[in-house]
């Protein structure tokens, strides 16, 4: 009876202890499985933004060097990039140009990868932009780049060119105080018919801008001629803005700049 006993305590000893091996062994299994599993998506994913991060600078080498730096920092920090378009009226808050070129960036680089902000300021000559000091609107939005188109236009006629491109400097000067490391780059605004002086003052704007080291967008060579009938399909000849079609001409020529093929 005795021997019958210690054979049923062995014999339950010894299934106690292949049950618990086989839960432990089980259970280190299930661990190393979802360790793996861990490891493979964490991979997954360092890949597919590494990927991205690769995408987004190869879309953005049409840029100038700054600009394509800075985009780089705000990838690198997994977080969008803060563009501030501002302008005149020729550079609408809504329904103009800043939207068809924001439909592009959103269909080039992914939507969200830009975070764009559009400052209309309708009237304004560069000496109340700079007066206002307007750069702080711009500051406030903790932008990466800031396409700007000063208010050239709005000065024809008003305010010589000179004084134009010093209230221009005095206008980065405050923003670059607030936000250092956003990176400014100029633009003329539109064309317009038959102008005489306008055209010298925008030569001007882009020679101040090589000049000072500031990335400069030329997009005039995407419009006809300023003397040519074919402008007032671009160009409202009553209001000097654009037409639907001259905003998306606008677009279109900045795309070129802001999205390599």
């Amino acid at each position: 009876m005795r021997n019958l006993v210690l054979i049923l305590l062995v014999a339950a000893s010894c299934l106690v202890f292949t049950i618990a091996g086989h839960l432990y062994w089980k259970q280190n299994i299930e661990a190393t499985v979802q360790t793996a599993r861990a490891e493979m998506e964490a991979s997954a994913k360092e890949e597919e933004k590494a990927n991205q991060t690769e995408t987004i600078l190869a879309r953005a080498t049409q840029l100038p060097v700054a600009a394509q730096n800075a985009i780089k920092r705000a990838v690198e920090e997994h977080r969008p990039i803060h563009l501030v378009i501002a302008g005149s009226e020729s550079t609408p808050e809504k329904g103009g140009w800043p939207d068809l070129l924001k439909q592009a960036l959103d269909e080039a680089y992914g939507e969200g990868t830009f975070q764009i902000t559009v400052h209309e300021y309708e009237g304004l000559t560069t000496a109340d932009a700079d007066r206002q000091r307007i750069a702080a609107d711009w500051a406030n939005d903790k932008p990466d780049l800031v396409l700007l188109e000063p208010f050239l236009l709005n000065d024809n006629g008003v305010i010589v060119i000179d004084d134009t491109l010093d209230h221009i400097e005095s206008i980065i000067g405050q923003l670059k105080s607030a936000a250092p490391d956003a990176v400014v780059i100029l633009q003329p605004p539109n064309p317009i018919d038959n102008a005489t002086y306008y055209p010298k003052q925008v030569e001007e704007l882009e020679a101040f801008a090589k000049e000072n080291g500031y990335p400069y967008i030329n997009h005039w060579p995407a419009w006809p001629n300023h003397r040519s009938e074919e402008l007032n399909k671009y160009i409202d000849p009553e209001s000097d803005l654009p037409t639907s079609e001259g905003a998306k001409r606008w677009a279109e020529a900045l795309a070129e700049y802001f999205i390599a093929q």
